[in-house]
Formats: C-alpha cells, sequence, structure tokens
C-alpha cells in the first residue's frame, strides 16, 4: 500500500490515536464484555468460550449482544485536546484501535473526528505488529505522531516521528528512551486511594449487623466476640466484591447519576481489568475468612454474594422486587451474626430487621425519584416518577409495622428474662420511629443524600436520636 496522498498533502504529518487507555480512559473490550454481561448473561459466556481464541470476532460478537453507551464513555482530556489542536492546525487525526470497527467509527462520530479510522474487524485484530505495519503503509516511516499507552503499543512508536505515551510504566518509560526518538508523557493511571474508595468503606458498617444477634441476648464474651468480628469482616470485604461487580455492570446508568459518574470506574479513574482482579481476590478472601470462623457461616457469606450478584444482574432492575432483595441481604447480616456467635435470636427480631430495611431501601428509591431533574425513569432501575407516592406509602407502613413488632418483643417474655425495665424498653420505640419518619421525609424532599449509609453518619439530628434510643435500651437493661 502506498502512503496516503491526502495526508501526504498535509503541512504536518498526521496524529494517530490509539483508543484503550489512551484517547479514552478506558477499554472499548472490557466496557462491551460488561455491558453485554448486564444484557444476556448466557450468550456473554458463551461467546466469550467460543471466541477465547479469536480477539476479533469475540469483540464483534460482544458489541452485537450489547453496544456501550459511546456518548457516556470517559475521554482523556489532554488527548482530546491535542487531536482538536492537530485538527485547527490542518492536520488529519486518525484513530488507530485494536477495538472494532463499530466502536471506533462510533467514538469518532461523537468527538467530530474526520476519518478514515482503522480498526479491528473480524478477520483482523488491530494490535502489536499488525497496527504497526498498517501505519507504515498507509502513512510512511517516521511520517506521523502515535500516542498510546502500553508495551503493545511499541512497534507503532518505532516507526513513527513522534512518540506520546499515557501514564506509560517505568520499564515502558525506559524502552521509549531507548528509541532514541522525541517523546511526550501525559500524566494519568490509577493509584491504591482509587481502589480503596471504590471498595466504599464506610460502607463496611452496615456489617455492625451481625453483631445484633450478641447484643440482644446480652452475650459479651471475648471468643464470641471475635467470631462475629470475623465474619463481619468477611462480610465486609464480600460486599466489596460485589459493589465493584455492581458497578462494572452499572456503568451506562452510573454515568448518567448526578453524583454516581465520579465513581473510580465510570469515570475512568480505575481501570475496569484491576478492578475485575480486585473483585475476585476479595471474594477469595470474604470465603477463606467466614470459612475459618465455621461452614454455616462461609455458607452463609457466600448466599449474601449470590444474592448481592443476583440483585445487580436481575432483580435490582424490577420494581419491588429490588427493595425486597436489598431488605433480605441486611437479613442475612444478622442471621450470619447469630450462626458465628451461636446464639439463638427470637424470629420478631429478624421481623423487626426486615421492616426496618424495607423501609431504608424504599427510602433509597423514594431520594432518587425525588431529586430526578425531570420526570422520567430512574436509570438502570424499573421506577418512575409515577411510583414515588407509592414508595412514600411503603415506607410509612413499615415504620408502623416495626414500631409494632418493637412493642411487642420489649413488652414480651423474651425481653423480661434479659430488661430490668420493659417500659423504658418500650419506650424506645419512640425514638425509633422519629429517626424513620424523619428519614423519610427528608427523602422525600430530595434533601436526603443518594448514599443513604453516607447521610444516616453526616446527619447530627438524626444521630442524637438515634442515640437517645441506644442509651434508654441500654438503662432498660
Amino acid at each position: 500500500m502506498v502512503p496516503d496522498k491526502s495526508v501526504q498533502s498535509d503541512c504536518e504529518p498526521p496524529l494517530a490515536l490509539d483508543v484503550d487507555g489512551t484517547l479514552l480512559r478506558t477499554d472499548l473490550l472490557h466496557e462491551t464484555f460488561w455491558a453485554a454481561l448486564g444484557k444476556d448473561v448466557g450468550a456473554t459466556l458463551r461467546v466469550a468460550f467460543l471466541r477465547l481464541g479469536s480477539p476479533a470476532k469475540l469483540k464483534r460478537d460482544l458489541s452485537l449482544i450489547s453496544f456501550p453507551a459511546i456518548e457516556l464513555l470517559p475521554v482523556n482530556e489532554t488527548i482530546h485536546a491535542q487531536a482538536q489542536k492537530a485538527l485547527a492546525d490542518g492536520r488529519s487525526v486518525r484513530l488507530v484501535s485494536g477495538a472494532d470497527q463499530t466502536l471506533v467509527d462510533a467514538l469518532a462520530e461523537r468527538l467530530q473526528l474526520p476519518g478514515p479510522h482503522f480498526a479491528s474487524e473480524p478477520q483482523r485484530n488491530l494490535t502489536g505488529e499488525i497496527k504497526a505495519n498498517l501505519l507504515r503503509e498507509r502513512f510512511g516511516i517516521g511520517q506521523y505522531d502515535y500516542a498510546g499507552n502500553s508495551h503493545k503499543d511499541l512497534p507503532s512508536w518505532v516507526s513513527a516521528r513522534k512518540i506520546i505515551a499515557v501514564a506509560p510504566s517505568t520499564s515502558l518509560q525506559h524502552r521509549l528512551r531507548e528509541i532514541g526518538k522525541p517523546f511526550e508523557i501525559v500524566s494519568g493511571g490509577w493509584t491504591p486511594r482509587k481502589l480503596l474508595r471504590e471498595l466504599r468503606p464506610h460502607q463496611w458498617v452496615k456489617n455492625l449487623l451481625l453483631f445484633v444477634p450478641l447484643l440482644a441476648a446480652h452475650q459479651f464474651d471475648p471468643a464470641s466476640f471475635g467470631q462475629v468480628a470475623l465474619a463481619a469482616v468477611a462480610f465486609s470485604l464480600g460486599a466489596s466484591a460485589i459493589y465493584i461487580l455492581n458497578d462494572l455492570l452499572d456503568l451506562d446508568a452510573d454515568r448518567q447519576h448526578p453524583t454516581k459518574c465520579n465513581r473510580p470506574i465510570a469515570c475512568g479513574d480505575l481501570p475496569i481489568p484491576v478492578a475485575t482482579a480486585a473483585s475476585g481476590v476479595l471474594a477469595f478472601l470474604a470465603l477463606s475468612l467466614a470459612l475459618a470462623v465455621g461452614p454455616p457461616v462461609a455458607a452463609l457469606t457466600l448466599l449474601y454474594m449470590a444474592g448481592s450478584l443476583s440483585y445487580s444482574l436481575w432483580l435490582k432492575k424490577h420494581r419491588w422486587l429490588d427493595v425486597i432483595a436489598l431488605a433480605s441481604l441486611f437479613l442475612l447480616r444478622v442471621l450470619a451474626g447469630a450462626v458465628a456467635a451461636d446464639v439463638a435470636t427470637p424470629p420478631i427480631l429478624l421481623a423487626l430487621t426486615f421492616v426496618i430495611f424495607l423501609a431504608l431501601a424504599c427510602v433509597k428509591r423514594t431520594t432518587a425519584l425525588s431529586r430526578l431533574s425531570i420526570r422520567e425513569h430512574l436509570p438502570g432501575r424499573g421506577y418512575s416518577s409515577e411510583d414515588l407516592v407509592h414508595l412514600k406509602t411503603v415506607c410509612y407502613a413499615a415504620i408502623a409495622a416495626a414500631a409494632i413488632l418493637f412493642l411487642v418483643y420489649a413488652l414480651g417474655p423474651v425481653s423480661a428474662e434479659l430488661y430490668g425495665n420493659q417500659i423504658l424498653l418500650a419506650l424506645a420505640v419512640i425514638p425509633l420511629t422519629l429517626w424513620l419518619a424523619r428519614i423519610v421525609r427528608l427523602s422525600a424532599a430530595g434533601l436526603e443524600d443518594y448514599d443513604p449509609v453516607r447521610f444516616v453518619l453526616s446527619d447530627g439530628v438524626g444521630l442524637l436520636i438515634v442515640l437517645s434510643g441506644v442509651a434508654m435500651i441500654i438503662l432498660a437493661a
């Protein structure tokens, strides 16, 4: 192939841009895989297995199952600015990517980059030496500038006039210096702090629920406490593993969300392969720690993770099923704590736990609907603005049920053996009801944070109400 005459007529050599990890702060293959998995698990796994040895066909077949929202993908603004400047200077800009051609063309259209652009087709995986050969044949050796981000781009850099490297590793920087050509480094990359943020450690406070059976039974021996603490750590790690998977499956919806768009994976701060690997490691550690407590706790931890994954894949998309699933996952925490501590938990306390967290799950959806900028469906969920009144009704019904269940427990025979003042214990229903009602009221007014846990921990008035209830329970004992 002879060098492109349209390119030769330009004042300057063209700017050739890799896409994955360079122009985009993400990878189109991984984006497509998770988008496809969220739409059709069976078809995606089947394609992944059948096309494992044929990357180019894998990319095309996955895109036929589901197309990631190109308009929402995070762009590297530094590289995009260089592309815009090159166009303004009369230079051509060409995308040269290992991603599937249909995705690359859609991205070029979004960014208004005139073609032609070059990418993988079912019979050609445009990476490594194959990409370098295309660049040499199309533009000529030393007749293009190339921006990339990995060792696979080395052949393309060797033939380029100028090297532009996005967040290269130390070893890659060393190789680039050996080439002996002018090169520019564009900062970027991920850090452990971004991974920690993705784990959402503030959510681990939910796993204090595992201590409820221990406290309710007034059993405070160190051995039982240690077992429950280990189980709580296992649940926390397992929860973080599923948070990551949930974010991977929910990328399009998160990127349309006012605050979730800033999550590390959604905004491109954390690479999808790193997040995927971290999820696997966390799941393994969670099950290992739970098994150290005992096989029943390991089984409940596995059930919790499987339930959370089912929620991410399917249940969260269905109205009402999602809030029931969320409440059930909280109930599993209490059950795991009871098994870990080897204490019996009255069924009425389990019912109380369920209705309280059913109310809080509805609050989460109420907040999201109340803060919609326009009347529409909630992205990635089965709710619309018309459901707001029904959610509030369920919230208040659940609060009423929680108050009744609490009173029945407080005045019942079990609490008579554990508490010296049942009347004072029963009066603790007042702060419980006030706290739940306050959360629902603020949620309906759109004044609550999208993250209920973050809101509860930062709500001074609410915390005072909760502490007053806890004080009454302690005094009643």
